[in-house]
């Protein structure tokens, strides 16, 4: 892993999916969408806002979270993405992002106050990159989210996990941490998370060139938030 800041641990889970981002999560309103086929209403109206929301213009956290959340144009050419909306003012008790990884127990989660999950495709519309875009109650809740990520990490079991150098955080949020393993099919795997304020952006892809490059493109709108608006 490629820590960012002062970690006091050496060394995403319903979101992340550790074992595989094989297939998309439904839509919180229950229509489902196939790779490569059309996405419901709710899906294709979230993809369409965010894609064309200012990060100077948020107001608060939850708008901050539309602005920020992946989109096509943070991808390689002729991939796409699926937004999997959750209703604003939704209860995410039961719809954890980071919760279970490794085992470990997220404190931080009971503070989450919106999430915008969105997931990348591919050209073949394989779902190839997995991520989160969320919003905080307070910029600490949000700086404890990212510590307890790796402490979580710290936990897992050394015969599934082998971690190895992962890309450059160059260019990430100055608070950011980005973890590559090996499980034990052989597949490799990269998770980065950055937060401003009460906002964190976390991304997991099995290709570590395309998750650096869109976790960098996603940095440059978090960069962009204006500080009243995250609490940064």
């Amino acid at each position: 892993m490629t820590p960012r800041h002062r970690l006091l641990v050496p060394a995403a889970a319903a979101l992340l999916a550790l074992a595989g981002c094989g297939a998309a999560e439904e839509p919180a309103d229950g229509a489902a969408a196939s790779p490569g086929t059309a996405e419901p209403a709710p899906a294709g109206a979230a993809a369409e806002a965010a894609a064309a929301a200012e990060p100077a213009a948020a107001q608060d956290p939850a708008e901050a979270i539309v602005a920020t959340a992946l989109r096509a144009a943070d991808l390689p050419e002729g991939w796409s993405v699926q937004a999997n909306p959750v209703p604003s003012g939704a209860d995410l008790a039961g719809n954890p992002s980071l919760d279970g990884i490794c085992g470990y127990t997220f404190a931080s989660e009971s503070q989450r106050t919106a999430k915008q999950p969105v997931v990348g495709l591919d050209a073949e519309g394989t779902a190839q990159l997995s991520s989160e875009a969320i919003a905080y109650a307070t910029p600490a809740a949000a700086t404890s989210a990212v510590q307890e990520l790796v402490e979580a990490f710290a936990r897992c079991p050394v015969e599934e996990y082998t971690f190895e150098p992962g890309p450059s955080a160059e260019g990430l949020a100055a608070n950011s941490v980005v973890f590559q393993y090996r499980l034990g099919d052989g597949t490799t795997q990269v998770v980065l998370a950055q937060a401003r304020g009460q906002v964190l952006s976390v991304l997991i892809g099995d290709d570590p060139e395309t998750t650096a490059a869109a976790g960098r493109s996603i940095a440059t709108r978090i960069a962009a938030l204006p500080a009243e608006a995250v609490g940064a």
